[in-house]
C-alpha cells in the first residue's frame, strides 16, 4: 500500500507538469513540438525554449497594428496560484542572450490565471482567464520576437517563457517625432530570474523592478508583495540585455533602480489601454524616483487616466457609498469587515487602495510613488501619474538615453 501510494504521488505529479501553461496567443515559435515546462533552472535554454527547431515559424504569421490590442490566451491547467507575467519585444528574429528585451506591458498578479493552485483539467484546457496587450507608440513597423515571461506565485522557483514571431503594421499616433524617439528610447528590460542566480520569493505576485509604463494587476491585493520589496535576491548572471547586475531591485515605484536585467529607465509618458480580463482589472502607470537634471524644464501635457474600461466611471466618495455592506472605515479612511460586491476598488484620498476580495475589504495598499487614483469606491480603479512626477522622469530618461548605447535597440 505504501509504494502504491508513492507511485500514484509520482503519477499526479508527472500529469500536473504535463500540464503546465503554455501561450496559445499569439500563436507560438515551433508550437507542434513546443513543450510547456518552465525554462531550464541553470539558464542554459534562455531565452525562449532553446532547442534545435526553436525559432520555426507557425504556419499563420501574427500580424498586430500599433495601438491595436492583440489577445493573450494561454493552455492548460498547473497555474501555480498565478504569479506575474510580461510581454516584451526584441528585433532579434533568433533571440540569443545578449538580445535586448523591451517590456511594453506587465501583469503584476493573477496571471496567467487568477487562483489558489491549479485548475482542474490537462495539458489541452483552455485558460478561463483571458488578456490583451497593445503594441505602443514608439514601435515601429517591421518584424519582432514577442516574449511572454511568468513568474509563478507558488511552488518551485521557475522562470517560464514562450516566443512568438508577430509582424507590427503601422498605426495612427497622434504623437510628434519627437514624442515617439522618447517613447523608443525609454522601454524598459525584460525582467530575468530563477535561471540566472537571482531567485524570485514564494508565495507573493512579485512587483516588477522596472514594469514599463502599462501595469495591469488582475490577483488579490493580499497575494501582492508589499511595495518596496525585493522581486529577487542573489547575484544574477546574465539578464533580459545581456548585462550582469546585482539584485538591489525594488518596487515598481522605484524604476529606476537595478535589477537582473538592466539599468535602463522605466518608461515616462503614460497611454491609456483597455484590458480586457475575467477578473476585475487596472493598468497603472508607475513612475520612478526623480533624480537631478540638468536638462531645461519643459512643459509637459496632462496625464491620461488609465483604467480598465474605455470610459472611467464617476468617483464615489468613501463617505456616501452604500456599498460597503457591514464596513465600518478607519481613521486612515480605509474600510473594514465585510463588503457586498465583488471586485470593488476603493481608493482612500489617492494616496491608497483596497479592494474587496471574499466579502471582506483588504489591507489598504499605498499607491506608487508618483501616481494618484481617483478617491472613492467603484469599479475599476483609475490612476494617473503626476504631471510632476512625468516631467522629472522625462527629462531623466532623456539623459540617460544620450548617454546610452544598445546594440540591438528598437527602432
Amino acid at each position: 500500500m505504501f509504494i502504491t501510494s508513492k507511485v500514484i504521488a509520482a503519477l499526479m505529479g508527472a500529469s500536473m507538469v504535463n500540464a503546465h501553461m503554455i501561450m496559445s496567443s499569439p500563436t507560438p515559435y515551433s508550437k507542434d513540438s513546443l513543450n510547456n515546462s518552465p525554462l531550464a533552472a541553470d539558464g542554459s535554454d534562455f531565452p525562449c525554449k532553446l532547442r534545435d527547431n526553436a525559432f520555426e515559424a507557425p504556419s499563420t504569421e501574427t500580424i498586430i497594428a500599433i495601438g491595436e490590442s492583440h489577445p493573450l490566451s494561454f493552455v492548460g491547467s498547473a497555474t501555480h496560484g498565478g504569479g506575474s507575467c510580461q510581454i516584451s519585444l526584441t528585433t532579434d528574429l533568433k533571440p540569443s542572450k545578449s538580445s535586448e528585451w523591451k517590456v511594453i506591458k506587465s501583469f503584476e498578479g493573477g496571471c496567467p490565471a487568477n487562483v489558489d493552485g491549479n485548475m482542474s483539467g490537462g495539458p489541452d484546457v483552455t485558460d478561463p482567464y483571458s488578456f490583451n496587450f497593445t503594441i505602443p507608440d514608439g514601435i515601429s513597423a517591421g518584424k519582432y520576437t514577442l516574449a511572454w515571461t511568468w513568474f509563478n506565485r507558488i511552488g518551485n522557483r521557475e522562470m517560464y517563457m514562450n516566443c512568438a514571431p508577430i509582424t507590427v503594421s503601422g498605426g495612427s499616433s497622434k504623437r510628434s517625432p519627437e514624442e515617439l524617439e522618447r517613447r523608443a528610447a525609454s522601454f524598459p528590460p525584460m525582467f530575468v530570474a530563477n535561471v540566472n542566480g537571482c531567485t524570485t520569493p514564494e508565495s507573493v505576485d512579485i512587483r516588477f523592478p522596472q514594469p514599463g509604463d502599462i501595469v495591469e494587476y488582475d490577483g488579490e491585493p493580499t497575494n501582492l508583495a508589499k511595495e518596496g520589496s525585493e522581486a529577487c535576491t542573489g547575484t544574477a548572471t546574465f539578464g533580459g540585455s545581456g548585462d550582469t547586475a546585482s539584485s538591489s531591485s525594488s518596487s515598481g515605484s522605484d524604476s529606476g533602480s537595478s535589477s537582473s536585467g538592466s539599468a535602463s529607465p522605466a518608461s515616462s509618458s503614460v497611454p491609456a489601454e483597455s484590458a480586457s480580463t475575467a477578473p476585475a482589472s487596472v493598468s497603472a502607470a508607475p513612475v520612478p524616483e526623480a533624480t537631478p537634471s540638468s536638462s531645461p524644464a519643459e512643459t509637459e501635457p496632462e496625464p491620461e487616466p488609465i483604467s480598465s474600461s474605455a470610459a472611467a466611471p464617476a468617483p464615489v466618495t468613501t463617505s456616501s457609498s452604500s456599498d460597503s455592506g457591514s464596513a465600518s472605515s478607519s481613521s486612515s479612511g480605509a474600510l473594514t469587515g465585510n463588503c457586498s460586491t465583488e471586485g470593488q476598488w476603493n481608493c482612500i484620498s489617492g494616496t491608497s487602495f483596497q479592494r474587496c476580495s471574499s466579502g471582506t475589504w483588504s489591507v489598504a495598499q499605498q499607491m506608487s510613488t508618483g501616481t494618484q487614483c481617483n478617491a472613492g469606491q467603484s469599479a475599476e480603479l483609475v490612476v494617473t501619474a503626476s504631471r510632476k512626477a512625468r516631467h522629472v522622469s522625462s527629462m531623466r530618461f532623456r539623459n540617460r538615453a544620450f548617454g546610452a548605447h544598445h546594440a540591438h535597440a528598437l527602432s
